[in-house]
């Protein structure tokens, strides 16, 4: 089953009456998974930061889209099959309830000043990635469908077309990269690839490389090729190993509430 599948409009509407439930359990989601009382910064490929105006509005909504899905599929029975699928192994394999754990943990440390900066690793730069090929999916949808359901969400708010090209433009200058200004195409173009390849560029000024697509290379391998493997590459000892965190059917409420006052409130 896809993300799109379930619109985002749709699922504020079922879970409108849940968000009082939510609410209610949602000190204790920012108990259980922050640590608070420090300056976050996520070691990103340009430089330990947090993510500012247009960058992180495109992240928010993204992240606001998602999770609102997988709430809605939290008790859904696994043998069914991946559910709310991203395209990235290494998150889609996990349940919701842990995606749903991992996106709050991305959304704290990415977007707020909450909690130290976190140790890399597979299953979050694999939610950096899953993010990012939200944001394609739905790019994709609003140019193949303009008039669609998907697209009606966004009668009164930018469309992704222009968050993606507002947060590119952000980049490219806070950055000094002025000649890749070059590849953002017009608002209304329909050519994917140019908007695939704006996208990677946002992708690439987090992620510092795909080292997540490697996992079940590297978990297989013999324990002396492996650890030469890490060496040569520069990859943490546990960086595959670390466990995705498992929320509690009762965590999950809260996580979700706790996840959309970040992404919800005003960016910087």
């Amino acid at each position: 089953m896809s993300w799109l599948l379930w619109p985002a409009h749709k699922a504020y509407l079922i879970l409108a009456s849940a968000e009082q439930h939510c609410c209610s359990n949602s000190e204790l989601a920012d108990e259980a998974w922050t640590t608070g009382g420090h300056v976050a910064m996520w070691h990103t490929s340009r430089g330990d930061r947090t993510l500012q105006g247009d960058e992180a509005t495109l992240v928010r909504e993204a992240i606001d889209t998602m999770v609102d899905v997988l709430f809605l599929h939290v008790d859904d029975d696994p043998a069914g099959g991946i559910i709310c699928e991203s395209g990235v192994a290494v998150f889609d394999q996990l349940n919701p309830s842990q995606r749903i754990a991992l996106l709050h943990d991305v959304a704290t440390h990415l977007l707020t000043d909450m909690g130290d900066a976190p140790r890399l690793s597979a299953p979050l730069e694999a939610t950096i990635a899953a993010i990012f090929n939200d944001v394609r999916d739905h790019v994709a949808i609003e140019v193949d469908f303009p008039q669609s359901t998907e697209h009606a969400r966004w009668v009164e708010r930018p469309g992704w077309r222009h968050l993606v090209a507002s947060s590119f433009h952000s980049v490219t200058i806070s950055a000094g990269d002025f000649e890749y200004l070059e590849e953002l195409p017009l608002e209304a173009s329909s050519d994917m690839q140019q908007w695939e390849r704006v996208i990677d560029y946002l992708a690439d000024a987090i992620l510092w490389d795909r080292d997540f697509e490697f996992a079940e290379n590297f978990l297989d391998m013999d324990p002396d090729l492996l650890r030469r493997r890490r060496q040569i590459l520069g990859i943490e000892d546990d960086y595959f190993t670390q466990i995705a965190p498992d929320p509690s059917p009762s965590e999950v409420a809260g996580l979700v509430s706790a996840t959309r006052r970040i992404v919800r409130q005003k960016p910087r």
